[in-house]
């Protein structure tokens, strides 16, 4: 451990914590500029803020401010590709993702089409690749099949944008290509045999680079519908299920644009959707007749639609589920939706609990864990990933998680800030994985099963040449410390301009020292503390660390990292913390 971490105090989790900085200056100009709270124009400045324009804009996002569409390269050319073949009546195939981006897009796209034609579904047709019998993404199988069927415009979504020799095989078809994707790092060589719709290609200098990959396919629809006079209220409607997209791929909630998109599906679902298979699916969720939230898109509702490609191998039922004509069979499709839902997270603890007994067992001192078993013996291949990122969140260690299947290992893999795991796959990819491909801090892979073993050891090799020890130590960001006593409802209702939270954006976290005045568990993994500084008694909630419970005592002095939020009840609004962390 270096000398500054070794003289920070670490949390009850191992981690060190550190301010982020912020421009005095700048804190200054929003304050007096936009009228806001001090530590509203920090926030907004720690966020990247820097002109009164860019605050104003994060503060007030809204869809007409989203970059004209005409300007993402090539997309005036897919357009008119597809206007020529719906005119000329020529058959259409989408291909999309099967994870909760890719399905959304593709249901856009498909209300697109159908609003560009109402006979489109005599030659529009789709398809989404089986996760277990045909992996991710564009294969051989595909362009053969959508040949076979006379498809003369084969349009993929969130998938594509590196499959060179799939799009080849579709030109020299007779297809032609265009591939909506954004699956790539900036300037990286595209598929020449597609017409590309992706702002992250060379050449490209459309402003917004950060679109998830139905983010695109609404300012596709956007461009289509632009000379429709009701094209307004009807992107604004589309925005409920690209919200849900944009959340959970994870894509930036700093930028303006995912703003917009995020902030206008959640005002429509919070105002009602008369789209049966939409109202079915808030209704599992448990979300009819309550307030709609960011987290809500990432952990009711996405993780509903991700759930069917995950237990079910296939989002067929998903899109299925929002072409419901009757409440009667949205409900059924939702209800057997929730079911593979609740499957998906009994599969995947019990695959945590195998992950942690074979790290137990096998590499308690590794690096980067890497550890595999057969799908059959429950470690499902459609949630590798989740379980992966759980591993991360309870050991800070890089981990590769491998579903064995008739000798292969297909596998995904999840990171920490220090690990550039595609970088690392990329060092290693001599020959050893049959397929490998993500970003920095997620990526999947597969390989012949009987080279896990020769994987563990290289990239555990690769990590000792890269990593120290301190990087296994997070580093928790705050916004700011606070006085318990300045901890106001106002305040936090101040705080809630900053909304909608995500990635990029997180929710404000402060620093504050009070002392316990009572400590309870509840249902058995959560805490309760009751704290104080004299002036004001505040409840701090630390959601599943229970295991911390005997740490703690009346009268003593604790640091609290945590999120202000306000509790509701029986009418009453108090405030309170969602602990993070804890010093003792």
């Amino acid at each position: 451990m270096s000398n500054a971490h070794a003289a920070a105090r670490l949390s009850l989790t191992n981690a060190y914590w550190n301010p982020v900085e912020a421009d005095p200056a700048i804190v200054a100009r929003f304050v007096d500029a936009l009228g806001l709270h001090p530590f509203v124009a920090r926030c907004l400045a720690i966020r990247g803020m820097t002109t009164i324009e860019d605050a104003e804009i994060f503060l007030n996002p809204r869809l007409d401010r989203i970059p004209d569409p005409m300007g993402i390269r090539n997309l005036p050319e897919a357009l008119k590709i597809v206007a020529g073949a719906i005119s000329r009546r020529e058959k259409i195939r989408i291909v999309g993702d099967y994870d909760c981006d890719g399905t959304t897009g593709l249901i856009t796209l498909l209300n697109v089409f159908r609003l560009m034609s109402p006979n489109a579904d005599e030659f529009l047709s789709f398809h989404v690749p089986d996760r277990e019998r045909e992996g991710y993404g564009l294969n051989p199988g595909i362009i053969e099949r959508a040949a076979e069927d006379g498809v003369q415009v084969l349009l993929s979504v969130d998938i594509g944008i590196t499959a060179h020799r799939e799009w080849t095989m579709a030109r020299e078809r007779g297809m032609t290509g265009i591939c909506i994707d954004h699956h790539t790092a900036l300037g990286s060589r595209v598929p020449a045999d597609a017409v590309v719709v992706c702002p992250k290609q060379l050449g490209d200098d459309y402003p917004e680079k950060e679109l998830a990959a139905c983010g695109l396919a609404l300012q596709f629809g956007r461009a289509v519908l632009a000379e429709r006079a009701n094209c307004d209220r009807i992107v604004e409607s589309l925005t409920k299920l690209t919200a849900i997209g944009t959340y959970a791929d994870l894509v930036p909630l700093s930028s303006p644009s995912n703003r917009a998109i995020v902030a206008s599906g959640l005002k429509g679902l919070n105002g009602g959707s008369v789209n049966p298979g939409l109202s079915a699916l808030m209704e599992v969720s448990g979300l009819k007749g309550k307030s709609v939230s960011a987290s809500d898109l990432g952990f009711r509702l996405g993780p509903r639609i991700n759930a069917a490609g995950r237990i079910d191998g296939s989002t067929l039922s998903v899109i299925d589920l929002f072409d419901s004509k009757s409440h009667d069979d949205a409900n059924r499709r939702a209800a057997q939706i929730d079911t593979w839902n609740r499957e998906r997270q009994d599969i995947q603890h019990n695959l945590v609990d195998l992950l942690n007994a074979e790290i137990e067992r096998t590499a308690p001192n590794d690096y980067v864990y890497v550890v595999a078993g057969e799908h059959d013996a429950g470690w499902h291949q459609g949630v590798v990933g989740i379980a992966a990122s759980k591993i991360v969140e309870q050991y800070y260690h890089p981990a590769l998680v491998c579903s064995i299947r008739n000798g292969m290992a297909h596998g995904s893999a999840r990171s920490i800030p220090k690990f550039n795991m595609v970088n690392a796959l990329e060092a290693l990819g001599d020959g050893l994985f049959t397929r490998y491909g993500g970003h920095a801090a997620a990526a999947g892979f597969a390989l012949s099963a009987d080279r896990v073993p020769e994987l563990r050891e290289r990239i555990n090799a690769y990590a000792r040449e890269h990593l120290t020890e301190d990087d296994f130590l997070p580093n928790r960001r705050y916004d700011g410390e606070f006085a318990l006593r300045d901890l106001s409802v106002d305040l936090i209702d101040a705080l809630g301009r900053l909304a909608p939270h995500g990635i990029g954006n997180p929710q404000p976290r402060i620093l504050t020292r009070a002392t316990v005045l009572e400590m309870r568990v509840l249902r058995e993994q959560h805490l309760k503390l009751v704290v104080t500084d004299g002036s004001l008694r505040v409840d701090v909630l630390w959601w599943g660390r229970a295991d911390f419970a005997d740490e703690f005592a009346a009268g003593q002095r604790v640091e609290i990292l945590g999120r202000p939020e306000i509790n509701e009840w029986n009418g009453r609004r108090t405030a309170q913390l969602v602990a993070e962390d804890i010093r003792i």
